[in-house]
């Protein structure tokens, strides 16, 4: 079998140390950027920010259901109560009220949109900058 062959002169080598890869070795979050696919850097904005953007959906998603069903219910009691001509009136309202189920998922993914930051550079606040 022929030997390995040897890394030519002045490659990079990955060095083996046992602090970058014992569990002591933790990875500060604050030095994190995700990467695009076009090689945009990019942070996410405030958890706490997030958090609220979510408990907004579901509060939008859960009015909307009740709208949604409220419009439904009354379609069905116009039909029952007030014949064809009220129920397809009614419907119609209800078919109308659809898109509010929708709402809360497009809302949310503009406002995920505005909290990231692109980044062209590190910040000047970005943690491990050495400033001389």
């Amino acid at each position: 079998m022929a030997p390995a062959p040897r890394p030519a002169a002045g490659a990079a080598r990955l060095r083996r140390h046992a602090a970058l890869s014992t569990p002591p070795f933790r990875i500060d979050p604050g030095r994190l950027y995700e990467v695009s696919r076009s090689g945009a850097a990019w942070t996410e904005g405030d958890p706490a920010e997030a958090a609220a953007r979510l408990r907004r959906m579901r509060w939008l998603f859960g009015i909307g259901l009740t709208v949604n069903a409220v419009t439904w219910t009354a379609s069905g009691a116009a039909f029952a109560l007030g014949g064809p001509h009220w129920g397809a009136g009614f419907g119609l309202l209800a078919v109308l009220t659809a898109p509010l189920l929708g709402l809360p998922a497009l809302a949310e993914a503009f406002a995920r949109r505005r909290a990231r930051h692109r980044h062209r550079s590190r910040p000047k606040d970005f943690a491990g900058n050495v400033t001389k």
